[in-house]
């Protein structure tokens, strides 16, 4: 069970993502509050809009609520 005084924060995973390589997370960014969260994440990923997947893309993923020691 987690301790009362536990503090919380939000982490946004950013994720490379290439045609034939996979997937790595290149970044990861920390948040006082779940919408600053969303806020980065919506502005983030707001030019990943075309019709097609293109062979090289980042994006940010849904934030994670972490607990900080």
């Amino acid at each position: 069970m987690p301790k009362a005084d536990a503090k919380y924060r939000w982490s946004v995973d950013i994720i490379e993502s290439e045609r034939g390589w996979g997937q790595k997370v290149e970044d990861t960014v920390f948040f006082d509050s779940e919408e600053e969260a969303k806020e980065y994440v919506k502005k983030y990923n707001k030019d990943n809009n075309l019709p097609y997947v293109p062979d090289w893309y980042m994006y940010a993923d849904s934030p994670v609520k972490v607990r900080v020691a």
